[in-house]
């Protein structure tokens, strides 16, 4: 309720991307760029508006980002070429979700990476953090690792699956 009052006191809200109480994907994706970094109660804001990043002042207003960015083409959604920058024309445009996989920050930035250890039958010891693409090299299903780490299999195509903080406590011990 609070997003709806939001938006009908917001003056750009006839801005046709609003029909019958939906909003178009456009809006969509306007709308929660700024919830990511302007409501410190968003579930994303740690990664956004907490660390630093904004919407550019000219993006306040949904008609400004309409007519900088156009519709947002289906199948795309919106991403920052720079990570590390402010939402803004210059740093922003519409990606596939395999763009924005291959856009993302550098590992050193996240401090609770999720790293896996991959264990073929060869005894090859393989600790990375992408099992996408692991997945993708290995011809395995991101699935079944998946699987695997969590438990619920043992192995799969031979290879084993660890997270690393239970690896390492195997090869402590």
């Amino acid at each position: 309720m609070k997003r709806d009052m939001r938006r009908e006191k917001n003056p750009n809200y006839k801005h046709g991307h609003s029909s019958n109480g939906k909003v178009s994907p456009t809006y969509n994706s306007w709308d929660r760029m700024l919830q990511r970094c302007q409501n410190p109660k968003y579930h994303q804001f740690k990664d956004y508006g907490g660390r630093g990043i904004k919407v550019c002042e000219r993006w306040q207003d949904f008609a400004n980002f309409l007519e900088d960015m156009g519709e947002r083409p289906s199948g795309k959604t919106l991403d920052r070429i720079n990570n590390d920058g402010d939402y803004e024309p210059k740093n922003c445009r519409w990606a596939t979700r395999k763009e924005q996989r291959q856009n993302r920050r550098k590992e050193k930035d996240y401090k609770n990476q999720y790293f896996f250890v991959a264990v073929s039958k060869q005894g090859e010891v393989i600790v990375t953090n992408n099992q996408h693409e692991f997945a993708r090299q290995h011809n395995l299903n991101q699935g079944n690792i998946n699987n695997c780490l969590g438990g619920r299999a043992k192995s799969h195509k031979g290879w084993k699956f660890y997270r690393l903080k239970d690896y390492l406590a195997t090869v402590v011990a």
